[in-house]
């Protein structure tokens, strides 16, 4: 039987001037590799090489086995690095998020991860906008949580949840008395928002820009305490997810408000192909799932498929 040994001998010896080039190719000594060709011709009954012709020369029967060395090598060493990468892949798990205020539910999904799994390392990765699709496009990140999807073929969209976008103003704020809120009820306001670009804030893309309305002044919080305190000292209204503030709207410390078309948001689990079938990623993305339906208010399952 044909082993891969015998294929990249061939591939060797029809690539070099001598049998002793190709065995310094193969890194083995030249009598191994007469002792190999010997074999190989035993097994198909036919002779390989031209003897005693210099440069070397492939009988009919060995410019066969090498068109098959041709076409298989190629396919063992892509197969070969594709195991490889998902191997080392498995032994860690960087997670980028594309959702400012996801900390707050990622977290204990990654505490009870690491106390399962101990022995992959585990980290967050982010670059200073929030953009996590060039980090995992570059094996930087392992695992990116957005709700956003960008057609790729190399990157795998699996559907989490999606969760309600609120409203949100200090208690004795106009808006506080609405039913619900539509983008008029914007206009003249001031917004507060993460320091992101506005087509990536969802208020702006799915509020305000389809109704041609502006607010009266953005304002930047850096993350989500400092926008939950400058909401509640009335510097101004922002868009969060309901499981995010409600527990502030109990204690009437901020009002939430629906918006009158309600504004619901899918959120994904994007990772390379290559890692659809690791365990230790999978597991992750459960706890997550089990994370987001016992303890966050305002979410739902997300059947719909990425489009």
């Amino acid at each position: 039987m044909l082993e891969l040994k015998h294929l990249r001998s061939i591939k060797a010896i029809a690539n070099s001037s001598s049998l002793k080039a190709a065995a310094a190719k193969l890194f083995i000594t030249d009598s191994a590799l007469s002792h190999q060709l010997k074999d190989i011709e035993q097994r198909i009954g036919a002779s390989l090489v031209v003897r005693k012709q210099q440069p070397l020369a492939l009988t009919e029967q060995g410019c066969q086995l090498l068109s098959l060395a041709t076409q298989v090598l190629p396919l063992i060493e892509k197969a070969e690095q594709t195991l490889l990468h998902s191997h080392q892949q498995q032994s860690r798990l960087n997670i980028s998020v594309d959702c400012h205020a996801c900390f707050q539910w990622l977290l204990p999904s990654l505490q009870q991860f690491q106390q399962t799994w101990p022995q992959v390392s585990s980290s967050f990765c982010q670059d200073k906008d929030y953009n996590g699709l060039p980090l995992l496009q570059s094996g930087e990140a392992d695992l990116l949580l957005t709700s956003n999807v960008k057609v790729d073929q190399q990157i795998h969209y699996q559907a989490l949840f999606e969760y309600e976008m609120v409203l949100i103003c200090p208690p004795q704020h106009r808006l506080s008395q609405r039913q619900s809120i539509q983008a008029a009820d914007l206009a003249g306001e001031t917004v507060i928002s993460y320091p992101v670009a506005l087509q990536r804030l969802d208020l702006h893309q799915h509020i305000l820009a389809p109704a041609n309305i502006e607010p009266r002044q953005w304002k930047h919080a850096d993350n989500p305490a400092m926008l939950l305190q400058m909401v509640a000292a009335g510097m101004g209204v922002a868009a969060m997810p309901y499981w995010a503030v409600e527990h502030y709207a109990a204690q009437q410390f901020i009002s939430l408000r629906s918006f009158k078309q309600a504004l619901w948001r899918p959120m994904y689990a994007a990772y390379s192909t290559n890692l659809r079938t690791s365990t230790p990623l999978q597991a992750f993305i459960s706890l997550i799932l089990e994370q987001a339906f016992s303890q966050l208010k305002g979410t739902r399952t997300l059947r719909a498929k990425p489009q």
